[in-house]
């Protein structure tokens, strides 16, 4: 028998807790204010604008989305009410693919971004245009492609996963696991400073860490060398 993550567990009761007070009075669901679509802002750090590379880029990973009917919603909330009024189930959506089991659907999402992730991150020259490409950046100078790839590969390298377990702590999966078994302690999952319980949780969160440092890491470099250029024009 597979046990169910209690983050998965907590998504699911929360989502059909919220079926049950919608509103009947409701003739059409309209997006909440939660909903990534409603708001330029998609960022592991809320206080990053609108208009900043890392934000722009975190709008590009995959979601999960939902279905009534023949309806698309990007919203759980809106999702829930729309299904209390038409008393259809909600599907959840992840890559175009839908899923009836809510679990199934966040697993789909967290395999789909790891992938993404790391096909970003991977440098790939086109034969064609012999450009390369790699987190967003093309080049057809093999100098810069081959420093984005390492500035990428530091960026990436220095996103850990931190275990805890009791008062113990390690970067390492294998000993974690061995330390919660001589302990009997639940692990902790952290991440760029998010915790969880939840080890699917925990990876969706590495994978866009690593994203986002990558991204960074190659604008920043980017902007070192605009301000650079403006210095010696002056």
């Amino acid at each position: 028998m597979k046990t169910v993550c209690s983050f998965c567990l907590a998504f699911t009761v929360a989502l059909f807790a919220t079926v049950a007070v919608a509103q009947e009075t409701s003739s059409e669901a309209k997006s909440c204010e939660k909903c990534p679509a409603s708001s330029a802002l998609v960022s592991t750090d809320e206080t990053q604008c609108s208009s900043c590379p890392v934000s722009i880029a975190m709008a590009k990973l995959p979601k999960m989305t939902y279905k009534v009917g023949d309806k698309a919603i990007c919203c759980s909330e809106s999702a829930a009410a729309l299904a209390k009024e038409h008393d259809k189930p909600v599907m959840f959506v992840v890559a175009e693919k839908s899923y009836k089991d809510k679990t199934k659907a966040y697993t789909a999402l967290v395999e789909t971004t790891e992938k993404f992730v790391n096909e970003f991150v991977t440098p790939k020259k086109c034969e064609a245009s012999g450009k390369t490409s790699i987190a967003g950046k093309s080049c057809g100078c093999p100098m810069e492609a081959g420093k984005n790839a390492e500035i990428v590969k530091k960026a990436i390298k220095d996103v850990k996963m931190t275990y805890v377990v009791g008062e113990e702590k390690c970067h390492c999966p294998t000993q974690a696991k061995a330390l919660a078994k001589d302990s009997d302690a639940k692990t902790t999952f952290v991440v760029a400073g998010k915790e969880t319980c939840c080890n699917l949780e925990a990876r969706l969160n590495l994978a866009k860490a690593k994203y986002a440092a990558a991204v960074k890491a190659l604008a920043s470099t980017e902007k070192k060398a605009e301000t650079k250029t403006e210095s010696n024009d002056s």
